[in-house]
């Protein structure tokens, strides 16, 4: 028969085994909680990592989109500047030849019929060589812009008239020059007269066109 001293030693061991077995799952639980806990803590910082990542990434990516607009806008205005200056220049160059360079002007009135006055025999005669063509009243002033033209519309044409003036050994004169368009928007003369300073054989106007000499040069001046 056991004792009950032996039963309580057996009682107090199997109950000192039971509590360190206890006490070791507790321990092994609380190990894979803490491994648990410790992996989803680093899962998290990874995943935080990796988003903040992205987060630059895209931040250097808007930024990069925004300089490159920015530079795309920028081009854009100067190519307009540009392309609107050399369209302007180009515009004032064009009208600057066109000003000097086309008969259908007043400045190009001016050139040929002052040639053609500088070609009349009779005028060479009165005003005496060499003469000197002018557009204001003073030899020293003779820029393009001065050139004294006056446009209108007569009889369903458009006319205009210029003067300028000539300057010789002799006398001086004031030339009157009308023209006015053809059905080819030419235009043609309708006459050319110099009005002397001073008389010439009895005469204070001399009419340059219509030619009255045959053999002066300027009778093919309405071509």
């Amino acid at each position: 028969m056991i004792s009950p001293s032996f039963h309580l030693l057996i009682k107090h061991c199997c109950h000192n085994q039971w509590r360190s077995l206890l006490f070791r799952t507790i321990i092994v639980i609380n190990q894979r909680q803490l491994s648990t806990i410790e992996n989803e803590k680093r899962d998290s910082q990874k995943q935080e990592k990796e988003i903040f990542v992205q987060s630059q990434n895209y931040q250097i990516q808007i930024n990069t989109f925004t300089q490159k607009a920015q530079k795309i806008v920028k081009d854009t205005i100067y190519s307009l500047v540009i392309i609107t200056g050399v369209v302007t220049l180009g515009g004032v160059c064009y009208l600057m030849l066109h000003e000097l360079y086309s008969r259908e002007t007043p400045h190009g009135i001016y050139k040929e019929a002052s040639k053609i006055c500088l070609e009349n025999t009779d005028v060479q005669e009165a005003l005496g060589i060499p003469i000197i063509v002018h557009t204001t009243p003073q030899i020293s002033s003779m820029r393009v812009n001065n050139v004294r033209a006056k446009t209108f519309a007569e009889k369903g044409h458009r006319s205009m008239t210029v003067s300028f003036y000539l300057t010789g050994k002799e006398r001086s004169g004031v030339a009157a020059v009308k023209v006015e368009k053809n059905i080819s928007n030419k235009f043609v003369y309708d006459y050319i007269l110099v009005q002397l300073d001073q008389p010439w054989h009895h005469q204070n106007i001399i009419q340059v066109y219509p030619n009255l000499n045959p053999s002066s040069s300027t009778t093919n001046i309405s071509s």
